[in-house]
């Protein structure tokens, strides 16, 4: 199987039509009939285009204006969402209580279930929960890694990520990427 590697790519392979400029690693090369099937699914399902067309909007109006949790806030009421799941870490349980605040204050009915419902951490069972109460839209508040992904799979509506759990960089985890010291520190020696 060949390799797709666009992190290499200057970038400029997705703006040109001829496939012969891009490079050998290029996923329009490498797995052209996934790119096709999925540009079918893009240009043709209706769900799929409306929650685009949807998040372009929000993208382009809020543009630098508007943090993740506005850009919520504008994504569900474009969408005529009004019930919204929230799963949640228990050690995130403040914070979790101003944004239901925050949604409610907007007309939102908010569903909201901790991560240690029924005992220990529980993914499963907060997706479960949520599939239950007929939620149209999940928000992920600080699940663990390896808990989101169930959380994830097993959630019958669409899910958003609000705060990716990193206990040492106060939930910031693109901050080692970008602090050179800390990203250093990460790379494995040869």
């Amino acid at each position: 199987m060949a390799e797709i590697d666009c992190a290499r790519c200057s970038g400029a392979a997705c703006t040109t039509e001829d496939l012969e400029a891009t490079p050998q690693f290029c996923p329009r090369r490498v797995t052209a009939g996934a790119i096709e099937e999925a540009e079918q699914i893009r240009t043709t399902n209706p769900d799929v285009k409306r929650i685009a067309e949807v998040a372009r909007d929000v993208e382009t109006t809020g543009y630098h204006k508007w943090p993740r949790v506005q850009e919520l806030i504008e994504f569900c009421k474009r969408l005529d969402i009004e019930t919204i799941g929230i799963a949640f870490c228990v050690g995130l349980r403040a914070e979790t209580q101003s944004l239901v605040e925050i949604l409610e204050s907007h007309g939102f009915t908010v569903k909201t279930v901790v991560c240690t419902v029924n005992g220990g951490c529980n993914p499963v069972g907060q997706a479960l929960t949520l599939n239950d109460q007929q939620t149209e839209l999940n928000v992920i508040m600080g699940l663990c890694l390896g808990h989101d992904i169930l959380f994830q799979q097993f959630s019958q509506a669409p899910v958003t990520t609000l705060v990716v759990k990193d206990r040492v960089t106060c939930h910031n985890p693109l901050g080692p990427i970008i602090n050179r010291y800390w990203r250093n520190d990460l790379v494995a020696s040869s």
